[in-house]
């Protein structure tokens, strides 16, 4: 991998790990389309990159958690990490091969489907988030594992649907990636230490990668949580839907995804 693309591909993950357009989903596709290559390190560097993001940028919440742990905010995570990990392991160990990028046009399709159905489908009342909620939420980030399925995407739509504040459901998404990224990057980093993956790119292009991931992903959550506030998320469903049918259509010409 050379420096630039390190570059490019830890700009698109810290970019699109927070807007709703599936970092999974941009990264194979670059990688597909010759931009770089699948590099497990890589992704699990990159990954720590915008998970720092997050922790900078909702220190307060997060300090506010580490203070008083015994929240309904803290018990809400939990519960809906509960389901993100069951499906994330049914996916890895039972059917990895949904996750090699021969449904990633439907994953990008399904995430326009979501931001769709957040927007259209949400109700007038503001609702509280509950354990119901939380679960939701869980089962839905679970399902994000599939490339091209947006994480926060599915998981701000899965809370707006139900009612709850989008603002209140974003940051709640960005609190709930830090344990879920923590724990993938645990899991395959012992994939690593077992010897069953190489150290596959050099440390240059990897600290490049890293910083892009977490320069773009500060900047990334302070526009989302911005646009959540006072604009509508339809742009990225119009995105992600034609993309959706863009990758769909690419072994028609020639290029296999």
């Amino acid at each position: 991998m050379t420096l630039w693309e390190a570059l490019i591909l830890g700009i698109v993950q810290g970019a699109s790990e927070f807007l709703p357009i599936s970092s999974s989903g941009h990264l194979l596709l670059l990688e597909k389309l010759g931009i770089g290559c699948e590099s497990l390190p890589f992704n699990i560097a990159v990954h720590v990159g915008t998970l720092v993001a997050v922790l900078i940028a909702m220190r307060k919440r997060i300090w506010k958690l580490a203070r008083h742990p015994l929240q309904k905010t803290t018990g809400y995570i939990l519960i809906a990490c509960v389901p993100t990990v069951i499906i994330a392991l049914v996916f890895k160990f039972a059917a990895p091969a949904l996750l090699d990028g021969k449904l990633l046009g439907f994953g990008f399709v399904l995430t326009a489907c979501l931001l769709f159905a957040g927007e259209k489908l949400k109700p007038t009342k503001t609702a509280l988030l509950t354990p119901k909620i939380s679960i939701l939420t869980g089962v839905l980030q679970g399902i994000a594992v599939l490339p091209g399925v947006s994480r926060s995407g599915a998981t701000v739509s899965a809370m707006t649907i139900c009612g709850v504040d989008r603002s209140e459901a974003a940051d709640f998404s960005f609190l709930l990636s830090v344990p879920i990224t923590i724990g993938s990057a645990l899991m395959e980093g012992a994939d690593i230490l077992r010897g069953g993956v190489t150290l596959d790119i050099g440390p240059i292009p990897m600290l490049v990668g890293v910083a892009a991931a977490f320069l773009s992903g500060l900047a990334a959550i302070s526009l989302f949580l911005k646009l959540v506030k006072n604009h509508t998320l339809m742009p990225f469903a119009v995105y992600t839907l034609l993309l959706g049918i863009a990758v769909t259509l690419l072994p028609l010409f020639g290029v296999s995804i």
